[in-house]
């Protein structure tokens, strides 16, 4: 019975805690909130103005309530900020999820830049992708290079049978081809990621604000 209350105890802290730790605001800044500022700076972030629900939920406790008014001009000032094609291509080539804020000509802009950042995320993403295939690779041929080694310590070994010297030598033939093998797929996936980054670089180069 004790333990069910402690567990109780500990998982309704730990609610609390993750609640506090996404609170849009600290209470501090809700007493002082600038509501056109926090509109701006939401806007510029590209978040949609349902945004403030959560400030609400955050300042609640302190007897805040946001000013729908001013947060929604300061949101739309900072949507003008964001709604361009350089905030776009930022948001894309970091894997950022547009929440379609921007409208007219400005969003037309906008996703232009988006669209392409999106390219190079997705380049970059693979060339990672293949940096860590290569990494394995090389680990796998440390480890082949160690075996050998293992087994050319006892080839030389007085107690060694020919039986097992010569078994030991096939062996690390075998494990020579492999490390041969592993380095051509390591140079395989080189030569795709330097095709890779010069995509991304050129299309870095090419995109124009």
């Amino acid at each position: 019975m004790r333990l069910k209350f402690i567990r109780t105890c500990f998982l309704a802290m730990m609610s609390m805690m993750l609640l506090s730790s996404c609170a849009t605001l600290s209470e501090e800044e809700c007493r002082i909130a600038d509501w056109q500022t926090i509109g701006y700076e939401d806007g510029l972030r590209g978040l949609l103005t349902s945004r403030i629900s959560q400030h609400r939920e955050a300042c609640a406790d302190v007897g805040v309530k946001p000013d729908l008014q001013s947060y929604l001009a300061g949101h739309k000032r900072g949507l003008v900020q964001f709604c361009v094609p350089n905030k776009g291509f930022d948001l894309g080539r970091r894997g950022g999820r547009y929440n379609g804020v921007c409208s007219g000509p400005a969003e037309h802009e906008f996703l232009r830049g988006y669209r392409s950042g999106q390219q190079i995320h997705q380049l970059v993403t693979k060339i990672n992708n293949l940096k860590r295939s290569m990494d394995q690779l090389h680990k796998e041929q440390h480890e082949f290079e160690d075996e050998i080694k293992s087994n050319e310590e006892l080839i030389v070994a007085d107690s060694t049978s020919p039986k097992l010297r010569k078994e030991l030598l096939k062996q690390n033939k075998k494990l020579e081809q492999l490390i041969l093998e592993k380095d051509i797929q390591i140079r395989n996936l080189d030569s795709r990621v330097h095709r890779l980054q010069y995509q991304a670089d050129r299309l870095t180069a090419n995109f124009q604000p």
